[in-house]
């Protein structure tokens, strides 16, 4: 099984980024416990902006799918829209080991 790598990022609207950030941590703090979730990182792009960057690392395809249906991940959906400007922006995609030679991209 291939791991997922997913990478998302949230743009607060004005006035909403304490709450969007609460939201995020709240969520991350469950994500982590979750099975098959290896890494899950928050990181704050530009506090003044809100701007919040996410990355997961996952075991499986069906690792990620059963973190995206979580209650914790459902509810979370459920309240971004209120919070961030236009929609979560983000990809899921295999994971590379970068410890594997087919996929070191080289600088000529």
């Amino acid at each position: 099984m291939d791991k997922k790598l997913v990478v998302a990022t949230f743009y607060a609207k004005p006035g909403s980024k304490e709450v969007l950030r609460e939201w995020i941590l709240k969520t991350a703090t469950a994500s982590r416990k979750e099975l098959g979730v290896e890494k899950y990182l928050i990181n704050v792009i530009d506090e003044t902006l809100g701007h919040f960057l996410l990355v997961g690392l996952y075991s499986s395809d069906d690792a990620f799918n059963d973190h995206v249906n979580s209650v914790h991940v459902q509810n979370f959906l459920s309240a971004v829209p209120d919070l961030v400007e236009d929609n979560i922006t983000y990809i899921a995609t295999p994971f590379v080991n970068s410890t594997d030679p087919k996929s070191i991209i080289e600088s000529t």
